[in-house]
């Protein structure tokens, strides 16, 4: 039993460091993108920038973590990283959490918008670009549909999850949830991706598949990605209504997910506020948070 925790402490604390250092490759890669356009005539679309921040920022560390920490070990790989079959019936509620949920979000950051528009003497900008062509769309599919759905989950729920997942369920859902937010930190919408987040970590806990989770984020992201050029257009004269029954979409596939059984086995080695608690205030989170605020406040 002592092994296994120093195992399991070992393990947290070695991805604690990942995340540190996925976030310092962010901003060094957005950092680098910005300085590297400023002397281009004609610079990449704004989706390709985001793309290849994703695929630099986040990519290349989750493949070298992967292959140093399982590497040779008997353990399957694709239960390692939740990689496993999802029922027709969880990846359909993942979908519907998805679209409906992108609605869910765009309510709760509304005060947050108000606020940050009143005290920052500023518009909250949109975290994905507006797509107002087809083109843009397509890059969109890839750039922040495709990309972040299947890199962002494997590192959210496929690494951190799973890692904290052993040592305590509810522990890992609320901290992964915390990261997520902070992977994404803007004033505006800190409320939306902290519930985005969460959500992520419950749909792969019950479904036990990274996969439903991707469907999840992608329809998410697809919904926002259309929303303020093709979506709002349609619905601005009845838009309460919708959101009115967006919420009512996502609150009842959230009931069904919940009283689903749980794919993933609910362990409580650890306490879960300690556990919490420790990590967000270990060095390599307290870091990151240090990272992305310099970030926030003086490049956005």
């Amino acid at each position: 039993m002592v092994d296994k925790k120093y195992e399991l402490r070992k393990q947290v604390k070695s991805v604690r460091w990942i995340i540190f250092w996925v976030v310092l490759a962010q901003f060094a890669a957005e950092v680098s993108i910005e300085a590297a356009v400023s002397f281009m005539a004609n610079p990449p679309h704004r989706y390709l920038q985001i793309a290849i921040v994703e695929l630099l920022a986040i990519g290349v560390p989750i493949i070298i973590y992967a292959k140093t920490v399982w590497n040779g070990r008997r353990r399957s790989v694709k239960n390692e990283f939740g990689l496993n079959g999802c029922s027709a019936r969880h990846l359909v509620l993942a979908g519907a959490l998805g679209v409906s949920g992108q609605f869910v979000m765009m309510l709760l950051n509304v005060p947050a918008n108000y606020l940050v528009s009143t005290f920052f003497e500023g518009q909250a900008v949109d975290s994905i670009p507006i797509a107002t062509q087809w083109y843009e769309v397509l890059l969109g599919l890839f750039a922040v549909v495709l990309v972040p759905a299947v890199l962002e989950e494997f590192w959210m729920r496929g690494i951190i999850f799973r890692a904290y997942s052993r040592c305590n369920t509810k522990a890992a859902v609320i901290f992964t949830g915390f990261i997520f937010a902070m992977l994404h930190f803007r004033l505006s919408e800190l409320a939306g991706f902290l519930f985005m987040g969460i959500t992520a970590s419950i749909i792969m806990l019950k479904s036990g598949s990274l996969y439903a989770a991707m469907i999840y984020h992608a329809l998410s992201n697809l919904t926002a990605l259309l929303f303020g050029a093709y979506i709002m257009p349609a619905i601005i004269d009845y838009i309460w209504y919708v959101f009115a029954a967006a919420t009512l979409i996502f609150v009842l596939a959230f009931v069904v997910l919940l009283r689903s059984k749980s794919e993933i086995k609910q362990n409580r080695t650890f306490r879960s506020a300690p556990l919490i608690l420790t990590s967000i205030f270990s060095l390599p989170v307290i870091l990151s948070v240090i990272v992305v605020s310099v970030k926030f406040f003086v490049f956005d």
